[in-house]
């Protein structure tokens, strides 16, 4: 009896070791937030909802519901994503500036939490010459923005930046002031992380590497998409 109670207290101490040193974001796991999420269906359309107009209430915990939860629904799929970002870029860049925003906008109303979606937004408002426009939508993107700059410093494994795409990588180095030179994935206690090396933006004797915690994107988001080709 003793042998059996030993062997389960040094599981549960692997356990709760394990629980411990998964990363924390605004206070709970992924986990947590994906459990929160399938509790209450209609969260995420709901607080999407407030955020596309504007409610300038949002807690830090209510973006990040929705920026981090973007990657967890079911119908997420990043390759197709992809394709229609880029379709509103080349729109963009061949001066056809309402096809791009009416493309935009109808992403937005089911992706508000896209951050390259805000970006491409702020652009094309800004080459339409739409003052107002401009302003509203990359005071949007800095809000959401600041969801994965502030959950963690990039340090290390422990307080990487955690990124519900692999597109926002270069959009948090390029906050921070920095130009991205140089990527290798590697796992770490089973999760896919983004060593990112960098160089000061006119210093490039200035140089920083920063981690990036790519497991939702590359987990749950590619092994999505993978399924939905099958």
């Amino acid at each position: 009896m003793k042998k059996y109670s030993w062997i389960l207290a040094l599981c549960l101490a692997v356990f709760t070791i394990f629980k411990t040193e998964a990363q924390l974001v605004y206070g709970e796991t992924i986990e947590v937030l994906e459990a929160r999420l399938k509790a209450d269906s209609s969260m995420y359309q709901r607080i999407g909802k407030r955020f596309l107009s504007g409610d300038a209430s949002l807690t830090n915990r209510e973006l990040s519901t929705i920026y981090y939860g973007a990657a967890l629904r079911p119908d997420f799929n990043p390759l197709q994503q992809d394709r229609i970002l880029d379709a509103m870029s080349s729109l963009g860049r061949r001066d056809r500036y309402p096809e791009a925003l009416s493309l935009c906008d109808n992403f937005l109303k089911k992706n508000p939490a896209s951050l390259a979606a805000w970006l491409e937004r702020g652009y094309t408002c800004y080459l339409m010459e739409d003052s107002m426009q401009t302003v509203e939508t990359y005071r949007k993107y800095y809000q959401l923005l600041d969801i994965p700059l502030r959950s963690g410093t990039g340090e290390s494994f422990e307080q990487a930046f955690v990124v519900a795409s692999l597109r926002d990588i270069e959009l948090v180095v390029d906050k921070l002031g920095f130009i991205v030179k140089g990527e290798s994935l590697v796992t770490n206690n089973g999760q896919h992380y983004h060593l990112v090396n960098c160089e000061k933006e006119g210093d490039k004797t200035m140089k920083s590497t920063y981690y990036f915690n790519v497991d939702l994107p590359m987990s749950r988001g590619m092994q999505q998409s993978l399924n939905k080709k099958k």
